[in-house]
């Protein structure tokens, strides 16, 4: 892969890194530019999950195969906790409702092919007290042949602590979520008319 384009991730307009408020999103973004060097986006092969062990438990990882086909080949423990059952081998369109499925495989198809990043936050409810968000990013990661599906690694973290919340509610399918934002990483970013809402892109 070549050099990001010139004022990718450090150029004008607001900074993902600027803006992310869990340890575990700060983190993964953070090593992800590590792991990339000066390419675009790393390959599979130079990915060091121990640089975010202490994350791990709420990283998931998405296989584009197709526009139809994208399954979850690592889901973290955390995730699994909060909705109640294991979902690494699960299908993404398995957990997506009808209506959201055309625009989340866009986008996902999207995100790894130019490739770019997505952010984002859902407002989660819980069996106790009131709903908390979590905050989303998602970075994109090459395969180490370029004849093999690429993946989507995604790190989410809750703003504040809901071990005692558990389980959350609804916890069937996937949501949108708000503030949808991609995050131009050096190979340009789709329209934002992609998105639920027409938010503008981050660098990194």
């Amino acid at each position: 892969m070549g050099t990001p384009a010139s004022g990718s991730g450090e150029g004008d307009g607001e900074r993902l890194r600027d803006i992310l408020v869990t340890p575990a999103c700060r983190d993964f973004v953070a090593a992800w530019m590590r792991w990339r060097g000066d390419a675009v986006a790393p390959r599979r092969g130079q990915i060091e999950l121990g640089d975010i062990a202490r994350h791990l438990h709420w990283l998931s990882v998405l296989e584009i195969r197709s526009a139809e086909e994208m399954i979850f080949r690592l889901v973290g423990s955390s995730i699994n906790a909060t909705r109640g059952r294991e979902l690494t081998g699960t299908s993404l369109k398995e957990l997506s409702r009808p209506e959201d499925w055309p625009r989340r495989s866009r986008i996902n198809v999207a995100l790894a092919g130019l490739p770019c990043g997505l952010y984002f936050r859902v407002l989660f409810g819980y069996t106790i007290g009131p709903p908390v968000y979590s905050e989303y990013v998602c970075l994109p990661v090459l395969a180490d042949s370029d004849d093999a599906p690429r993946q989507l690694f995604t790190i989410r973290q809750p703003v504040e602590n809901v071990t005692l919340k558990l389980p959350q509610l609804d916890p069937v399918y996937n949501q949108v979520g708000e503030e949808n934002r991609f995050v131009d990483i050096g190979a340009r970013v789709p329209g934002s008319d992609m998105l639920p809402v027409p938010l503008p892109p981050m660098t990194l």
